[in-house]
Formats: C-alpha cells, sequence, structure tokens
C-alpha cells in the first residue's frame, strides 16, 4: 500500500472533511450538514487517514460521536461511529479496514468498552467484529418504543389519553429538562442499555430536528409530561412525509395505535400538512472493544458463568482463557489456564452471548 498515515484531526481541521461528507452522503440536506459542521463537530472525533508528503488529502475519515449511555445503571461515554466514508478514488484498496483496526485497538486500550453505529453494509462491518445487539425491542414493530403485539388487549384508556384534545402542543427550548427527565424515566424502566438523555442533548436534539424540518411535540396533563414525539419532515416527488423519528409514552401502544396518536397529536399541533407518516427504526451493531470494561457492568437475574477461550483479530487485549461470572450484582471477569477452558468462542460469539439478554435502546441518528 502507498505511503499514508493515519491520524486524529483537531478542531481547527474538522471543517475540512466537509466536502468528503457531502460526497459520500448527498442524501442529506444542506441545513442538516450545517447543523452537523456547527454542532456535533464541536465534541467528536475524527479519524482520519491522509497521503504523505505531497498529497495532503483525506483518503478515509470515521468520526466518533460521544453519547452518554446507562449501561445497568452505569453511566458511560460511548462513542457512536458515523460518518464512514472512503474517498471514491482510494476505494477497495483496504484503506478503511486499516483505519477501523486502528480505531477500534485505540478504544481497547482507552478502556471503552464497546462502540456502535447503524450500519450501510452489515456484512462489511461483521468482518471488522461488529455484530448486531441482539436485543432491541422496539425494532420489531416498526421502530415504535416498546409498542405490545398487535391482537392483544385494546390500549388503556390511560394510554389514550395522550391522544386527546388539548394536550399536544410542539416543544421549545424551554421543555429541554423536563424532556430529558421524562425520557429517561420512560426508557429506564424498560430497558439496560440507553441513552442518558440530559437538557443539552434534548437541546441539540431539538435543534437536529429542526434542520430536518420537523420538530418534537409534548403531551401533559395534570401529573405532568406523559409524552413525546419527534419527527422531520421529508419531501420526495411529491410528497410529504411524516417521519417518526421516536414515539415515548408512559404505556405500551401498538404500531397501529401509535400511528393514531402520532397523525392525531401532529394535526393538534399545528404541523405541517402531510401526505403519510412513516416510522424510523435504528438496528444498531456493536462491537466490543474491552472485556474487562464491559464485564463489571452487565447484569444477569440468573448466575451465569463463561469459562471461554476467545479470539479476537483485531484487538490482541481481548484474547485468551477467561472465567467471567455475571449475576444481579454485577459481573467479574478474570485470566485462567488453558486447561479450565469450556468452550471456544470468537469476539462476535461472545457479545452475542454477554448481551443476549440486554435490552438495548439505542436511536440516534448521528
Amino acid at each position: 500500500m502507498e505511503s499514508s498515515r493515519i491520524r486524529y484531526l483537531s478542531q481547527e481541521e474538522k471543517q475540512a472533511t466537509r466536502p468528503m461528507y457531502e460526497s459520500a452522503f448527498p442524501e442529506d440536506s444542506q441545513e442538516f450538514v450545517d447543523y452537523y459542521y456547527s454542532l456535533k463537530t464541536k465534541d467528536n472525533e475524527i479519524m482520519v487517514m491522509e497521503g504523505a508528503e505531497q498529497d495532503s488529502s483525506f483518503h478515509v475519515m470515521i468520526h466518533l460521536n460521544p453519547y452518554n449511555l446507562s449501561i445497568y445503571g452505569h453511566r458511560r461515554q460511548i462513542p457512536y461511529i458515523v460518518a464512514v466514508a472512503t474517498d471514491i478514488a482510494y476505494r477497495r484498496r483496504g484503506k478503511m479496514g486499516l483505519v477501523m483496526a486502528s480505531l477500534l485497538q485505540d478504544l481497547a486500550a482507552g478502556e471503552v468498552p464497546f462502540t456502535f453505529l447503524l450500519p450501510a453494509d452489515p456484512a462489511y462491518y461483521r468482518g471488522q467484529g461488529f455484530v448486531f445487539f441482539p436485543n432491541q425491542p422496539y425494532l420489531d414493530r416498526g421502530g415504535i418504543c416498546f409498542a405490545r403485539e398487535s391482537g392483544q388487549e385494546m390500549i388503556r384508556a390511560a394510554s389514550l389519553e395522550v391522544a386527546g384534545a388539548g394536550r399536544w402542543r410542539r416543544a421549545s427550548a424551554e421543555d429541554a429538562a423536563r424532556m430529558a427527565v421524562f425520557s429517561n424515566r420512560v426508557l429506564e424502566r424498560r430497558c439496560e442499555v440507553f441513552i442518558w438523555r440530559e437538557e443539552q442533548y434534548c437541546r441539540r436534539l431539538l435543534a437536529e430536528l429542526a434542520a430536518e424540518h420537523g420538530g418534537a411535540l409534548v403531551s401533559e396533563n395534570w401529573q405532568g409530561m406523559n409524552g413525546l414525539i419527534f419527527y422531520s419532515i421529508n419531501r420526495s416527488q411529491g410528497t410529504v412525509t411524516a417521519e417518526i423519528k421516536e414515539i415515548l409514552l408512559e404505556e405500551d401502544v401498538t404500531k397501529e395505535e401509535a400511528g393514531q396518536i402520532c397523525s392525531a397529536a401532529l394535526k393538534e399541533a399545528g404541523c405541517v400538512a402531510y401526505d403519510r407518516i412513516s416510522f424510523t427504526s435504528s438496528r444498531m451493531m456493536v462491537r466490543l472493544t474491552n472485556l474487562f470494561s464491559l464485564v463489571p457492568l452487565l447484569q444477569s437475574g440468573k448466575p451465569i458463568q463463561y469459562r471461554v477461550d476467545v479470539t479476537d483479530s483485531v484487538i490482541a487485549a481481548n484474547e485468551g482463557c477467561f472465567q467471567i461470572d455475571i449475576d444481579c450484582r454485577g459481573g467479574s471477569i478474570r485470566r485462567i489456564h488453558r486447561a479450565g477452558v469450556r468452550e471456544h468462542l470468537d469476539i462476535m460469539e461472545l457479545t452475542e452471548r454477554l448481551f443476549g439478554n440486554t435490552a438495548v435502546y439505542l436511536h440516534e441518528w448521528v
């Protein structure tokens, strides 16, 4: 391979990746790219491969956007991998694989337990050790947060109240702190891994939705906030689509009921006229980067023990023979002699085992 170097960009250099971003992701609007490069790049990291000496152009880039995750009640900053791109002139030369491997090794050295992404090509990322989170309970029902199966009892009256007249309104930045509290309360009851939302997170989310010609709707009753809807507006080929990014309610609903609630809420809040409603779902993949950082965060209602020989073609520190114990108090891991091994797993198989009973809700876009 020709001479090149891999490095992280300084804050001042990040804007120089914008032409590459716009070329790689032409579906993103000018408003959205403006938002991304004015706000998201303030605290993210960008790793690039660039040419050496006379060639200082970017061949490859990967963005790492930090999110505060709640993992069984533990708060950890976990990087979300986005904007993975290779300049068209340098594709199919193995460059992205080298950059991704370097990135994953850096995360391992930094004791980051895992990273995650929304794959454009799942097969490619499996080659890098990524697997889909095995338990993403909101996905099979169209991206609705914790919807009940169709065919169960009809939604309780308390749930339908959120669609009642006079309850839905557009959210503003002044609602951000209460939106965070409500979101965390809903998510904490239903899953073990999710983005822990704070006021600044919600303020940034409102700015992101505005860049997509959408926004947030809030439902309230005498007890306080009891519903949130995040949406964007997409105009394509003469059709206006209200794309529901997320709906969070106190009660679980079916997809059909969620559609009715969203339709009523958009109308009540006086939002732009639309031809149809669609729902967004984000099927995330995960890459375990540091076993010794991850295992202590996990819990299991039923005690689990693995005595396993692990292989990892990218991160050498994850390889070896381990005893892993997980129960309701947490997890522990230690190295053991090969004679005590009961099974052999690669890092992807072990990741699926470790997250098998963990309800994960990661519904981000960038």
